[in-house]
């Protein structure tokens, strides 16, 4: 049996045994919206140890509007880590009238996130970061350095929980508020990060599964160094689409310029100290700063505005380089739950020589960037000192459910060859592709919501590989 089969096996008979004491929702208007529902559902902090130490995990629901036509429930996992899906579900919206008359949709605000015991991690170094560019100073040693504080710190604000934020606890809460909704199965919407606990949900419990719709996914088989060489490749692949663009539209600021080369100057400029955030003046901007910003421009794609904010750093005068403040604790808490990440991904790193290798390939793979924003979270959960409770592994999905997988093809976030993987390796998995740009597919189009809708009401699959940009 491989190190995968035996993790899923032991992680299956954990959640298979005694199962635990049925609850009841006790469900009350929201306090921020009455016309919504809010409850709270009690899970174990390990659920290895049932008997042990519990949080309360926060609960929205949006009862359907045909009550008399009604399915059953549609549980929707939101993406981050560390987005609330109780505020998702509050703002409306996210879903089409079809889903909202025949679901009661329920979100979650999953545990370490905001209302459901938040990860909370000194508010010093959580807001400062040490060099983690090999090419301006960074040293590995430094960073680890620095982890083992921060993980240190997050341990005495957020006790025991700082154990225990994978994705597959979070399935296993999900689990029990199927049971604890009464529902004998459950239908799920996730997306980005959110793929992570459905895919977990499916591996785990697959009887209680009706479908599961996942919307830009993550590839949870890849290697550390996989995962970052992909995810710089999809931001080189996005922003090549946005330089393109810029070149054939006049509407571009920067139409008729280089966009390459802008970017590529505005980088050396970060490296130097010489730069500052546009709507911080007096706040330098670093170089993964910089990529960092440029990548999420590439979301939904917002390529006009981002043309727009290149061409503002490129007019501003060039700053005096900033003395580098201290990294110190300030002794006082910050929500930081985009540590969650380090609870999932094993980044192998063995030392700076290595992780100088890694830096090259991130180079190679965006050469225009330079990094993704991912470069940061691999170095930083390299040196988490907890290992990561649900390592990376090719699903094990026996007697699974249908599953939807829908994915832009130019995504900067979760690549399409995640996608491609994901479905080739997924029992009963079939891939919808938008073969359009952004990060989030569900809503891009009347051709993408049809066919989601579609699934999650009929089961009916798309007749189409494929939905073209409206």
């Amino acid at each position: 049996m491989s190190l995968a089969s035996a993790l899923i096996a032991v992680a299956s008979a954990a959640c298979t045994s005694a199962a635990s004491p049925a609850q009841a929702l006790h469900w009350q208007p929201c306090p921020e919206k009455v016309e919504f529902d809010c409850a709270t559902v009690t899970v174990p902090i390990d659920w290895s140890d049932r008997n042990g130490s519990t949080i309360d995990i926060a609960v929205v629901r949006d009862r359907a509007d045909d009550a008399a036509g009604k399915i059953g429930t549609l549980v929707s996992l939101p993406g981050g880590p560390g987005s609330s899906g109780v505020d998702e579900i509050l703002r409306g919206g996210k879903f089409s009238p079809q889903l909202q008359a025949r679901f009661d949709i329920v979100s979650i605000d999953p545990r370490g996130v905001k209302r459901s015991h938040s990860v909370q991690c000194d508010s010093g170094l959580a807001a400062s970061r040490p060099n983690m560019v090999p090419d301006t100073g960074g040293r590995f040693d430094d960073i680890h350095s620095y982890t083992r504080d921060l993980a240190e710190s997050c341990r005495q604000y957020t006790g025991p929980l700082i154990d225990h934020l994978d994705a597959a606890s979070v399935a296993r809460d999900v689990e029990a508020l199927r049971s604890a909704l009464g529902e004998d199965q459950l239908t799920l919407y996730s997306r980005s990060y959110g793929t992570m606990p459905a895919q977990a949900y499916a591996e785990l419990f697959p009887k209680q599964l009706r479908a599961s719709l996942m919307d830009s996914v993550d590839d949870h088989s890849l290697d550390g160094r996989g995962f970052l060489a992909s995810e710089a490749r999809a931001g080189q692949d996005t922003f090549n689409e946005f330089a393109s663009w810029c070149m054939r539209d006049e509407q571009c600021v920067l139409h008729g310029v280089d966009t390459h080369r802008v970017y590529g100057k505005l980088f050396a400029s970060a490296e130097r100290g010489e730069l500052r955030d546009a709507e911080k003046p007096d706040t330098p901007l670093g170089p993964l700063e910089l990529s960092r910003k440029v990548t999420q421009r590439l979301y939904a794609p917002e390529w006009p505005r981002l043309a727009t904010e290149l061409r503002t750093l490129t007019d501003q005068p060039a700053g005096l380089p900033m003395p580098i403040a201290p990294i110190e604790r300030s002794g006082k808490p910050t929500t930081m739950p985009e540590i969650i990440l380090c609870s999932d991904w094993r980044f192998d790193i063995t030392d700076h020589n290595d992780w100088l290798s890694l830096w090259r390939e991130q180079n190679a793979n965006t050469p225009t960037l330079r990094a993704h924003f991912a470069w940061a979270a691999g170095t930083l959960c390299s040196g988490w000192p907890t290992p990561p409770q649900n390592p990376q592994h090719r699903p094990q999905i026996e007697d699974g459910p249908p599953i939807l997988i829908v994915n832009s093809l130019h995504d900067p976030a979760t690549p399409h060859e995640w996608a491609t993987q994901v479905a080739a390796r997924t029992p009963r998995a079939t891939l919808l592709t938008y073969t359009g740009w952004g990060h989030g597919v569900y809503n891009r189009t009347p051709c993408t919501t049809t066919a989601a809708d579609q699934f999650l009401t009929t089961l009916t699959l798309p007749s189409t590989p494929s939905c073209t940009p409206a």
